[in-house]
């Protein structure tokens, strides 16, 4: 379950944000996750719960947007998104593809007082 190693990595950030921003405690996370991560949502959401137990994050409540996959044929430039994990372009049938979303890992906010 790489979740939980992922929302332990996650809440260093979380805490250095804290820290920094001097919040005395932390309401919402909004992650955004490219589908390429592959996380279960559940198994976020989980891990996510149990590592803020006893932090500044104990009362906090986690938002999850997943990214489609968009790619850029090399061939002839064309972007698009990726339907049904089919990797060739829909323009040219092109396989010389470049990744351009899907693979993020972001903390997009946090909110907290």
């Amino acid at each position: 379950m790489h979740e939980t190693a992922i929302v332990q990595d996650m809440f260093r950030i979380i805490d250095e944000v804290a820290e920094k921003e001097q919040l005395q405690r932390i309401d919402k996370v909004h992650f955004s996750i490219g589908q390429m991560m592959q996380i279960v949502p559940d198994l976020f959401r989980f891990a996510f719960d149990s590592a803020k137990e006893n932090t500044i994050a104990a009362e906090a409540t986690v938002e999850i947007e997943f990214l489609p996959v968009k790619m850029k044929c090399n061939t002839c430039n064309y972007e698009f998104e990726v339907a049904d994990n089919t990797f060739y372009c829909p323009s040219c049938e092109g396989s010389d593809l470049d990744l351009i979303q899907g693979k993020e890992l972001l903390i997009k906010s946090i909110e907290g007082e």
